[in-house]
Protein backbone atom coordinates (compact mmCIF):
# COMPACT_ATOMS: atom_id res chain seq x y z
CA UNK A 1 0.00 0.00 0.00
CA UNK A 2 1.36 3.44 -0.91
CA UNK A 3 1.48 6.33 1.52
CA UNK A 4 -1.02 9.17 1.35
CA UNK A 5 1.80 11.54 0.42
CA UNK A 6 2.79 9.42 -2.58
CA UNK A 7 -0.86 9.01 -3.65
CA UNK A 8 -1.37 12.78 -3.52
CA UNK A 9 1.90 13.33 -5.40
CA UNK A 10 0.72 10.96 -8.13
CA UNK A 11 -2.52 12.91 -8.29
CA UNK A 12 -0.49 16.11 -8.67
CA UNK A 13 1.56 14.46 -11.42
CA UNK A 14 -1.60 13.62 -13.38
CA UNK A 15 -3.19 17.01 -12.75
CA UNK A 16 -0.03 18.93 -13.71
CA UNK A 17 0.21 16.77 -16.83
CA UNK A 18 -3.38 17.66 -17.68
CA UNK A 19 -2.57 21.31 -17.05
CA UNK A 20 0.39 21.18 -19.47
CA UNK A 21 -1.68 19.51 -22.20
CA UNK A 22 -4.66 21.85 -21.87
CA UNK A 23 -2.35 24.87 -21.70
CA UNK A 24 -0.70 23.75 -24.92
CA UNK A 25 -4.06 23.32 -26.59
CA UNK A 26 -5.30 26.70 -25.34
CA UNK A 27 -2.31 28.55 -26.75
CA UNK A 28 -3.13 27.42 -30.28
CA UNK A 29 -5.45 30.43 -30.60
CA UNK A 30 -5.42 32.25 -27.24
CA UNK A 31 -2.48 34.51 -26.39
CA UNK A 32 -0.23 33.30 -23.58
CA UNK A 33 -1.19 36.18 -21.26
CA UNK A 34 -4.90 35.67 -21.85
CA UNK A 35 -4.62 31.91 -21.43
CA UNK A 36 -2.86 32.43 -18.08
CA UNK A 37 -5.52 34.93 -17.02
CA UNK A 38 -8.34 32.53 -17.91
CA UNK A 39 -6.63 29.64 -16.14
CA UNK A 40 -6.19 31.75 -13.02
CA UNK A 41 -9.85 32.78 -13.09
CA UNK A 42 -10.73 29.08 -13.00
CA UNK A 43 -8.13 28.30 -10.35
CA UNK A 44 -9.14 31.10 -7.98
CA UNK A 45 -12.68 29.73 -8.08
CA UNK A 46 -11.51 26.24 -7.17
CA UNK A 47 -9.01 27.45 -4.55
CA UNK A 48 -11.61 29.81 -3.08
CA UNK A 49 -14.19 27.05 -2.81
CA UNK A 50 -11.60 24.79 -1.18
CA UNK A 51 -10.70 27.44 1.39
CA UNK A 52 -14.37 28.06 2.20
CA UNK A 53 -15.14 24.36 2.53
CA UNK A 54 -12.04 23.69 4.67
CA UNK A 55 -13.10 26.49 7.07
CA UNK A 56 -9.55 27.27 8.02
CA UNK A 57 -8.58 30.86 8.74
CA UNK A 58 -5.37 32.21 7.25
CA UNK A 59 -2.81 32.12 10.04
CA UNK A 60 0.96 32.23 10.22
CA UNK A 61 3.79 34.65 10.71
CA UNK A 62 4.03 37.73 8.52
CA UNK A 63 7.20 36.31 7.01
CA UNK A 64 5.54 33.04 6.03
CA UNK A 65 2.44 34.80 4.68
CA UNK A 66 4.88 36.91 2.65
CA UNK A 67 6.52 33.75 1.33
CA UNK A 68 3.08 32.40 0.37
CA UNK A 69 2.34 35.60 -1.55
CA UNK A 70 5.80 35.56 -3.15
CA UNK A 71 5.18 31.98 -4.28
CA UNK A 72 2.11 33.24 -6.12
CA UNK A 73 4.24 35.83 -7.88
CA UNK A 74 6.72 33.14 -8.95
CA UNK A 75 3.87 30.83 -10.02
CA UNK A 76 2.16 33.50 -12.11
CA UNK A 77 5.36 34.69 -13.78
CA UNK A 78 6.37 31.08 -14.40
CA UNK A 79 2.96 30.31 -15.87
CA UNK A 80 3.19 33.25 -18.25
CA UNK A 81 6.66 32.08 -19.30
CA UNK A 82 5.42 28.49 -19.73
CA UNK A 83 2.40 29.48 -21.82
CA UNK A 84 4.57 31.79 -23.95
CA UNK A 85 7.01 28.91 -24.48
CA UNK A 86 4.12 26.68 -25.56
CA UNK A 87 3.17 29.18 -28.27
CA UNK A 88 6.70 28.98 -29.66
CA UNK A 89 7.84 25.43 -29.01
CA UNK A 90 6.99 21.76 -28.95
CA UNK A 91 4.64 20.88 -26.06
CA UNK A 92 6.60 17.76 -25.08
CA UNK A 93 9.96 19.53 -25.03
CA UNK A 94 8.72 22.70 -23.32
CA UNK A 95 6.96 20.63 -20.65
CA UNK A 96 10.02 18.44 -20.08
CA UNK A 97 12.34 21.41 -19.66
CA UNK A 98 9.91 23.21 -17.35
CA UNK A 99 9.46 20.02 -15.33
CA UNK A 100 13.08 20.35 -14.21
CA UNK A 101 11.92 23.09 -11.84
CA UNK A 102 12.68 20.75 -8.92
CA UNK A 103 16.40 21.35 -9.50
CA UNK A 104 15.97 24.92 -8.21
CA UNK A 105 14.63 24.03 -4.73
CA UNK A 106 17.19 21.23 -4.48
CA UNK A 107 19.99 23.71 -5.21
CA UNK A 108 18.58 26.36 -2.86
CA UNK A 109 18.09 23.75 -0.16
CA UNK A 110 21.67 22.55 -0.35
CA UNK A 111 23.34 25.95 -0.77
CA UNK A 112 21.22 28.14 1.51
CA UNK A 113 19.17 25.92 3.83
CA UNK A 114 21.74 23.29 4.83
CA UNK A 115 19.70 20.42 3.39
CA UNK A 116 21.70 17.23 3.01
CA UNK A 117 21.89 15.79 -0.49
CA UNK A 118 22.93 12.15 -0.70
CA UNK A 119 24.98 10.73 -3.54
CA UNK A 120 21.85 8.95 -4.79
CA UNK A 121 19.97 12.28 -4.77
CA UNK A 122 22.74 13.97 -6.75
CA UNK A 123 22.84 11.14 -9.30
CA UNK A 124 19.05 11.29 -9.61
CA UNK A 125 19.13 15.02 -10.28
CA UNK A 126 21.90 14.58 -12.86
CA UNK A 127 20.02 11.76 -14.61
CA UNK A 128 16.85 13.87 -14.72
CA UNK A 129 18.77 16.64 -16.45
CA UNK A 130 20.29 14.14 -18.90
CA UNK A 131 16.82 12.72 -19.60
CA UNK A 132 15.43 16.15 -20.46
CA UNK A 133 18.41 16.91 -22.69
CA UNK A 134 17.77 13.65 -24.54
CA UNK A 135 14.06 14.46 -24.87
CA UNK A 136 14.90 17.89 -26.28
CA UNK A 137 17.21 16.49 -28.98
Amino acid sequence: MISTGIALALGALLLFGGWAVTAGLATRSVSAVNAVFLSYVASIGIAGAYVLLARRPITGTRTDVGFALASGVFLTAGSISFYAALTRGNMAIVSAVAALYFVVPAFVGVVYLDVALSAANAVGLALAVVAVVLIAL
